[in-house]
């Protein structure tokens, strides 16, 4: 998988690419880093990727010929409690068990034998399809992938993502600031701080920069020397954090955090690159998910329809 990785970071020749690349975070939110880096190197030009059976269930076909995109799919396999006495059990393997046992463990009034949990077995290489080799029409991938976000719908998710933002811990303040940022994240006193004045839009996108900051980079709490001399690589994962979640609510971005992605990592080692663009991914996929179950806890509360674009 190290080669893989070397061989797609080498073909990061332009801002076009790490554009391609941090859009696939928010398109491919529910595969892993190393999937993301396979789905990149193989069609960096993907626009929806699912399984066969994915696209089956919701009625499409692949087209004849259709090249897979090969993913990493782990493999589970299932430990059961098998009960001794009131205080003693074994913990075995499905696949161990006797047929009796078999018996045992499907029977819904026998609960001598019952699910523990699934344990990972390994990883096996599995095929993907984009949609562009289906028959599924693309407008309704777009109008999931590409939403636009106004004032109004800012406000709304705003709320909801200061929400999720308490709920981890920090709290969200606007003040005057006296230099020119227009927010810092304070991770002494636990807050958030966004300049008092900001348009919603802008608030928004303060957040979720200060948000990457909160998660991605606890380390810098009692830290500010290393801050001061990492400064470029911590600004540039949380700007493109910022980048990649943004692109899920839909909100314009600025390019010129690609542009400081793409300078930043042409002067870095394999490993640095590897590193920051696994916080990149990881902490990205932890915002737009910790967002979701607060947006749809929500939903289901109101009874309302979702409005919120969730790929």
């Amino acid at each position: 998988m190290l080669n893989l990785k070397k061989e797609a970071f080498d073909k990061f020749q332009s801002e076009t690419d790490i554009k391609k690349f941090l859009d696939n975070i928010m398109k491919f939110n529910n595969y892993s880093f190393n999937n993301q880096i396979l789905i990149w190197l193989q069609n960096p030009d993907a626009e929806y990727v699912s399984s066969f059976k994915t696209f089956s269930k919701m009625g499409y076909k692949i087209n004849k010929g259709a090249k897979g995109i090969k993913i990493f799919i782990p493999n589970f396999y299932n430990l059961v409690k098998i009960n001794i006495d009131d205080e003693k059990y074994e913990i075995k393997p499905y696949y161990l068990l006797n047929d009796e046992e078999k018996k045992r463990y499907g029977d819904k009034n026998d609960n001598s034998i019952s699910f523990y949990k699934q344990k990972l077995s390994g990883f096996s290489l599995g095929n993907v399809f984009d949609v562009k080799d289906t028959n599924m029409p693309m407008e309704i991938i777009n109008q999931e992938l590409n939403p636009v976000l106004n004032n109004n719908k800012a406000d709304e998710i705003m709320d909801m993502f200061i929400k999720t933002i308490y709920n981890d811990g920090f709290k969200v303040k606007y003040k005057e600031i006296e230099s020119t940022a227009k927010g810092y994240c304070d991770f002494e006193n636990k807050e958030i701080v966004v300049r008092k004045g900001l348009g919603s839009l802008m608030q928004l996108k303060v957040l979720i920069h200060e948000y990457a900051h909160s998660l991605a980079h606890k380390h810098l709490e009692n830290n500010n020397r290393d801050y001061k001399e990492h400064r470029n690589q911590y600004e540039t994962e949380a700007e493109s954090i910022a980048y990649s979640v943004a692109k899920y609510f839909g909100l314009n971005t600025n390019n010129y955090s690609l542009n400081y992605l793409y300078s930043w990592s042409k002067n870095k080692d394999f490993k640095e690159i590897d590193d920051s663009f696994n916080t990149i991914v990881n902490y990205s996929k932890r915002i737009i998910n910790n967002f979701e179950k607060f947006y749809n806890r929500d939903l289901e509360l109101s009874g309302g329809e979702k409005s919120c674009v969730s790929v």
